[in-house]
């Protein structure tokens, strides 16, 4: 089994003269622990040679950067559950998640999970690697969730979603025929004081940003797009809730619904920037059938 993840990149004109940790903690985002860890039990080589940190690069060398692989969180019970996998490298697994499967245990210590679903994967394959949620799905919500294989590839993929290097997108069901067809939410978000859950638009709250558009108008819902240009907690929700067109069974901001026994909300695309390879991909999460159902 290997003992390192293998990140390889080539320098690029803007970064020739740089120093090799000025490359990896300024232009690729290595965490300072990261780079410790590097230092203390993995390596550095260009062009094939063993590197210092302080070692000059030029146009066209070969960084190679050897990141001892940590093993999987030991209070996480695998579990055998069917995945549907979207992606997979070495460096990255993205999931298209089922519908009321927890990403991680909660409170109530859930023994079936999404994260216990791909430890079991990981040692069916004999994969060794950890379990790093860059995004993060309510329990109700189905779709695309990215897992990242080592720290490294989660604290870089993180930050350029932060920078905005990249797309979420998703698709509900919103009560009311939705007007206008599209346009953008702008309303901060942030917990409510009287509740450990419940989010709500306030002034005092942090900026969240939603983009929409209404494809269709069925006779008393609207099904809407939604692109996610912040990540605050149940954002989705709420921006939907605060415009008056609460998503279809959403119990929290809304009313449950007999058409479904959850809030109607799936992740559906995701456009980003490789951490390591540094190319862009997309990749696509098909509706479940209990959306499709009420979306005739």
């Amino acid at each position: 089994m290997e003992k390192f993840h293998k990140l390889k990149w080539t320098i690029s004109a803007n970064e020739h003269g740089k120093k090799v940790k000025t490359v990896l903690r300024q232009c690729k985002g290595m965490s300072a622990g990261t780079w410790k860890t590097v230092n203390k039990d993995g390596c550095v080589t260009r062009n094939g040679v063993n590197s210092s940190g302080q070692d000059m690069v030029e146009d066209g060398d070969i960084l190679r950067i050897y990141l001892p692989k940590t093993s999987f969180p030991p209070a996480i019970e695998a579990v055998d559950l069917p995945l549907d996998i979207l992606f997979e490298d070495d460096h990255l697994l993205i999931i298209n998640k089922d519908p009321f499967l927890p990403t991680l245990p909660g409170r109530g210590r859930e023994i079936e999970t999404l994260a216990g679903a791909v430890r079991a994967y990981y040692e069916k394959k004999n994969i060794q690697a950890s379990f790093h949620a860059v995004s993060r799905l309510d329990r109700q919500t189905s779709g695309i969730v990215t897992i990242a294989k080592h720290r490294f590839a989660h604290q870089r993929l993180a930050a350029l979603f932060d920078r905005y290097a990249g797309l979420k997108k998703y698709v509900g069901v919103a009560d009311g025929r939705w007007f206008p067809s599209e346009g953008l939410i702008d309303a901060p978000i942030e917990r409510r004081p009287d509740s450990i859950v419940k989010q709500h638009v306030t002034a005092q709250g942090k900026r969240a940003k939603t983009g929409f558009y209404v494809s269709r108008r069925l006779s008393n819902t609207s099904v809407v797009h939604y692109t996610l240009y912040s990540g605050r907690t149940h954002q989705i929700r709420v921006h939907s809730a605060y415009i008056g067109h609460p998503l279809v069974g959403d119990d929290l901001y809304g009313e449950s619904s007999s058409a479904i026994s959850r809030q109607a909300l799936h992740a559906h695309q995701l456009r980003f920037c490789h951490p390591v390879t540094e190319e862009w991909k997309t990749v696509q999460a098909d509706l479940p059938q209990d959306m499709r159902q009420i979306m005739p």
